[in-house]
């Protein structure tokens, strides 16, 4: 999963339901991602509110930064749920 804009917030927080349900026993591992990627996500609505406030260019690049920061966050969770597949079989 790749986000690349603010409207896929909601499908990246479906996916938590989905993390949920196909990892029970790492419950608390997948609430201490969602609360890791929810601090990004209020980061990134903040700065787009100063965006639109002052159309500062340096806001934009901010959002962007928060943007990459969940991605790599994705990333770095599909790599464990990849190797947790990978030990089931």
């Amino acid at each position: 999963m790749q986000i690349e804009s603010d409207k896929d917030f909601t499908q990246l927080i479906n996916q938590f339901s989905v993390w949920r349900k196909r990892f029970p026993m790492f419950a608390h591992d997948v609430q201490q991602i969602e609360k890791i990627i929810d601090r990004h996500i209020q980061q990134h609505s903040k700065i787009m509110v100063m965006h639109r406030q002052t159309h500062n260019r340096s806001y934009l690049e901010k959002a962007q930064n928060e943007i990459d920061a969940i991605n790599q966050v994705l990333n770095t969770v599909e790599k464990l749920e990849l190797m947790a597949m990978l030990s089931r079989g």
